[in-house]
């Protein structure tokens, strides 16, 4: 399972740049179509100039957030839209392992 960014149609350009880059999510997709979709990326760490680790770069663009939505292709391959330049910005240190600790310590308490 590969674990994509995706993006609506409706927050791309007609240049094929993300429109509002906080408005990402993560997503798996399968056969076309997204299979499985999480919330929005954080921008402290994929929109980040001090944290290069995890950028957000490509996006592949789907019709709508929902499972099983299509996302769009061409013959070889998704289409991705591109983040601008300017949706990056310095957010500072980004301490993921204290952010790992803090989430699983979340996920244990439900």
């Amino acid at each position: 399972m590969i674990v994509r960014h995706v993006v609506e149609a409706s927050n791309v350009d007609n240049e094929g740049y993300v429109i509002d880059a906080s408005k990402i999510k993560h997503g798996v997709v399968r056969a076309g179509k997204i299979w499985d979709l999480a919330g929005f990326i954080d921008c402290r760490t994929h929109l980040n100039l001090d944290f290069a680790d995890h950028q957000v770069t490509g996006c592949i663009i789907a019709g709508q957030f929902c499972k099983y939505a299509l996302v769009n292709v061409k013959q070889d391959g998704f289409i991705f839209a591109r983040v601008k330049n300017e949706s990056y910005k310095h957010y500072g240190f980004v301490d993921i392992d204290a952010r790992r600790i803090e989430w699983m310590n979340k996920c244990h308490l439900k």
